[in-house]
């Protein structure tokens, strides 16, 4: 039985090797252009397919780095209700949180203040780590008076009303902002700055 299926295995391989040699070059050249055009369209639809995921996953994940609104010039107060003590103000804007736009939401805050004829504006944020800095009677670190200076209330960095530190809790001064004033309107370029370094620079 054994022999009589090898005999049939060699058999048809034998008619298969002469169908092949009997084949002419154009018809084996038709087949080797069959195969490559199949090929390539496999390979375009899959490419194709390829795009196409791509493309959704990018529209998917792109709105999660839209960076939160800064750099942007806001009115904030008319310049004769300002005087030399610093009074907080919040600022108020559409925000991009992830896919949704949010409209009129608080973005930060800062503090304004007149010294002598020009106008002071500060970010509201350490630059240490970040927390909201508070205004009021404190313990100079320097002097061991008390006097009225801005405070962080987390890890105890002081600033004066010019916005100079007081201490080597935060590695520079407050973060200073653009102010211009415009018919009477005080505006303030309200921006974020990176923490935790001395170089005061944007993100």
């Amino acid at each position: 039985m054994s022999n009589k299926t090898a005999q049939e295995g060699s058999s048809a391989e034998a008619k298969t090797t002469e169908k092949e040699s009997k084949s002419s070059p154009f018809e084996r050249e038709a087949a080797r252009r069959d195969f490559l055009k199949t090929s390539v369209a496999a390979g375009v639809a899959a490419c194709a397919v390829g795009a196409s995921v791509c493309a959704a996953v990018r529209l998917v994940i792109a709105p999660v780095f839209v960076e939160g609104t800064g750099g942007k010039s806001y009115p904030l107060a008319p310049l004769d209700s300002l005087t030399a003590q610093p009074q907080k103000f919040t600022v108020v804007d559409d925000k991009q949180d992830a896919w949704t736009t949010l409209p009129q939401q608080n973005i930060g805050s800062l503090f304004l203040r007149k010294s002598g004829d020009t106008v002071q504006a500060f970010h509201s944020r350490c630059p240490h780590a970040g927390c909201r800095l508070q205004m009021g009677y404190q313990k100079n670190p320097q002097t061991g008076e008390e006097e009225k200076l801005f405070y962080c209330p987390c890890h105890s960095a002081y600033f004066d009303l010019d916005g100079k530190r007081l201490n080597t809790v935060a590695p520079r001064d407050m973060d200073s902002l653009a102010v211009e004033v415009k018919e009477g309107q005080v505006f303030v370029k309200f921006e974020n700055f990176t923490l935790g370094i001395a170089e005061k620079r944007t993100h």
